[in-house]
C-alpha cells in the first residue's frame, strides 16, 4: 500500500455549536496529517458555520444544504464529496483520540484485504469518561455484527469506523435516504455482506451522551428498524439473522404498540410498570402470536 493515503472525514452538522469545537480540535490533533474534512452543514441557524470558518485550513471543505434533511440524505450528500481512499465519520458531539487515524491506517497497511477497521471507545457522559468493552470480531462476520445490535451491544460506535472507499463503491447505494438514526446500521449491514472487518483494540474515540442525542428517539428507531427488516425480506441470509430470538417480531410488536397507543397517551410510557413487564414477558414467549392477537383486536 501507499505510505500516505488520503482519509476523508465526514462531519454532518445541524446546530452543533455546543460541542463542535471540541470535535474539530480532535481532528486537528491527529498524528496522521493527510486528511480532508467534508463538513456538510444541514441548514444550521446557530454559530456552527462561524466556528468552522475560524479554522483557516484548506483541508476543510464546507458545504451547506438548502433544506433540513435526515441523516441518511445528508451523509449521502457528504460521501459524494469525498476524494480520499478511506472514509471516517465523526459527529459534531463526539471526539477522537489523537492517534485514531494513524493506528487505523497502519492496520490497513498490514493487511491489504481489509475493508473496514473499527476500535474500542470511551463513553463521555456528563464529563464522566468510562471505557466500553465489547467482544470484537474480525473477518467476514455479518452474523456477529447484526446480533451485537440485536442484543443491545453494538459491535462498535459509528465514530470509530474507517472504511475503504472501494468497498462503499461496490454497494448499490451508500446511505438509505429513507433513514435517519439507523442509516449507519443499515450501511454496516450491507457492507458486512462481503467486507473483511478488523479492529484496533485501543480506545480511539469518545462517544458523548447528552440530552440531545438523536439515538434517544426510541419511536423513530423502532420505525426504522422495522423498515430495515422489511427491506431485506428477499435476502435469506439476513432474514435468518434478523429472526434470531424472534428479533424481527419483537421490533414489529413494539412498533405496533407505539402506533396503537400514540393517540391515547399524553405522557411517556412508564416502562417499569407491571403492565409493560407482562407485555414484555409475552414478547419473549410468543411474539408472533401476540402480534396476531393485537392486529385482530385493532
Amino acid at each position: 500500500m501507499k505510505s500516505n493515503y488520503l482519509v476523508s472525514i465526514i462531519m454532518t452538522c445541524h446546530n452543533g455549536e455546543l460541542f463542535l469545537k471540541e470535535a474539530l480540535d480532535s481532528i486537528f490533533r491527529q498524528t496522521y496529517f493527510n486528511w480532508e474534512l467534508i463538513f456538510y452543514d444541514n441548514k444550521s441557524n446557530d454559530s456552527s458555520a462561524n466556528i468552522v470558518s475560524s479554522y483557516k485550513d484548506p483541508r476543510i471543505k464546507y458545504f451547506k444544504s438548502d433544506q433540513l434533511v435526515n441523516l441518511g440524505t445528508i451523509r449521502k450528500l457528504a460521501i459524494e464529496k469525498c476524494t480520499g481512499s478511506f472514509i471516517s465519520f465523526l459527529d459534531v458531539d463526539d471526539y477522537w483520540s489523537d492517534d485514531k487515524l494513524e493506528k487505523q491506517i497502519n492496520k490497513f497497511k498490514q493487511n491489504e484485504n481489509l475493508d473496514v477497521v473499527y476500535s474500542n471507545y470511551y463513553v463521555d457522559e456528563k464529563e464522566q469518561v468510562k471505557k466500553i468493552y465489547k467482544k470484537l470480531f474480525n473477518g467476514q462476520c455479518q452474523k456477529e455484527i447484526i446480533l451485537s445490535y440485536i442484543n443491545g451491544m453494538p459491535l462498535t460506535a459509528w465514530l470509530t469506523l474507517m472504511i475503504k472507499k472501494t468497498a462503499i463503491i461496490q454497494l448499490d447505494y451508500s446511505f438509505d435516504t429513507n433513514l435517519h438514526i439507523s442509516s449507519d446500521f443499515d450501511l454496516i449491514v450491507r457492507l458486512s455482506e462481503f467486507c473483511n472487518f478488523d479492529y484496533v483494540e485501543d480506545f480511539l474515540g469518545f462517544y458523548r451522551v447528552h440530552n440531545f442525542n438523536e439515538s434517544k428517539k426510541n419511536k423513530k428507531e423502532i420505525e426504522e428498524l422495522t423498515y430495515i427488516i422489511s427491506k431485506y425480506k428477499s435476502n435469506k441470509n439476513l432474514v435468518l439473522i434478523f429472526n434470531y430470538n424472534n428479533f424481527a417480531d419483537k421490533i414489529s410488536i413494539k412498533y405496533f404498540l407505539y402506533k396503537k397507543i400514540a393517540n391515547q397517551v399524553s405522557k411517556p410510557l412508564v416502562i417499569n410498570s407491571y403492565f409493560y413487564k407482562v407485555v414484555y414477558f409475552f414478547f419473549k414467549i410468543a411474539p408472533s402470536v401476540l402480534l396476531q392477537l393485537l392486529i385482530k383486536n385493532k
